[in-house]
């Protein structure tokens, strides 16, 4: 397959990965602990590491733009603009409603707040911190190799657009986030390479406690038989009846950037695209209720050998996903 408009599907085997929901055993609440600090370092690593112009040329062009009329009103939109994340919109660590907004498996005296997607030495080796979520007109998700938190080797990135209020010890950080249903949500992208343990992520949770279904628009770096990991996109809804997906997108996800989206209508379907093309749709056992956003940078650990690339020494130290813009439209 050489066009992008070609897509070849490949089924995961049952099992093969758990939701990062069930993995978690929804511990993460017990590890917070009486953490101290400021909850400061929203961002850092701007400068060369990412500039304005990878945004601003062919890669992006602004026929994507055009097209909202026909998709609906906009409901939420970031284009990252300026220096900073914004703290209206976004937490810079992973939480949810199971954990009462609470950063997941935060290790005090690390940083304040700070998380990790996954349990210490789990499948996850990133421990996720504020400053490696850098912006500069432009979103860039840092993964760099390292890390002061016990159980982890790297230091990655996350932000999640859960709706929060809580107290971290020098004042209260109100987010008032965005949840959606009914909507198309579309992320723009540009993949870290994806051949030595990269595990970039585009994802959604539900905004309401109590079990409920994941949802995977984008994971790089799986693995399907004679296929470059690179050209690899990986999308699940975590129900019943539905199995993981492979899409074998026909061009290097590491070389530009792509459109990756998702339209969620409750109770009826999901169909994932990449750059305007249906590459799976999902109606079984669809949800009914509100999501939120979660974009992330980790890096694969060695247990996920045999279904994820693992890193080696010539793994880049530093490894970015760089994103032009967040949009969801009303469906």
């Amino acid at each position: 397959m050489e066009s992008h408009h070609d897509f070849s599907a490949h089924r995961q085997a049952p099992g093969r990965r758990l939701s990062r929901r069930s993995l978690l055993g929804w511990s993460a609440v017990g590890t917070f602990g009486a953490a101290a600090g400021l909850f400061t370092a929203w961002t850092a690593h701007n400068g060369t590491a990412h500039n304005g112009t990878a945004h601003n040329g062919t890669a992006h062009n602004g026929t994507a733009h055009n097209e909202n009329a026909s998709r609906g009103r906009v409901l939420f939109q970031d284009v990252f603009a300026g220096r900073s994340l914004s703290r209206n919109r976004w937490n810079p660590y992973m939480c949810d409603n199971n954990s009462k907004g609470r950063p997941w498996f935060m290790q005090p005296g690390i940083a304040v707040p700070s998380s990790a997607i996954g349990g210490e030495n789990g499948r996850n080796a990133a421990y996720d911190l504020p400053s490696a979520v850098s912006v500069n007109d432009g979103l860039t998700m840092i993964a760099y190799r390292g890390t002061k938190a016990a159980g982890y080797s790297w230091t990655g990135s996350v932000i999640c657009s859960r709706p929060t209020s809580n107290n971290f010890g020098s004042g209260t950080a109100h987010v008032t986030g965005f949840t959606f249903a009914d909507a198309r949500v579309e992320v723009r992208a540009k993949m870290p390479d994806l051949t030595g343990g990269q595990w970039p992520s585009i994802w959604f949770l539900p905004a309401w406690a109590g079990p409920g279904a994941e949802i995977d628009l984008f994971e790089g770096g799986f693995l399907a038989k004679g296929k470059d990991p690179n050209r690899l996109m990986a999308v699940k809804l975590f129900t019943d009846g539905n199995q993981q997906r492979i899409v074998d997108c026909g061009v290097d996800l590491s070389a530009g950037y792509h459109t990756y989206a998702m339209e969620y209508r409750q109770g009826s379907s999901i169909r994932f695209f990449f750059d305007d093309s249906n590459v799976y749709t999902c109606t079984r056992n669809v949800p009914v209720g509100r999501y939120f956003i979660i974009l992330s940078n980790g890096i694969a650990s060695a247990r996920t050998v045999g279904w994820h690339t693992q890193v080696s020494d010539s793994t880049p130290a530093v490894n970015l996903m760089q994103v032009s813009y967040v949009r969801v439209l009303a469906l």
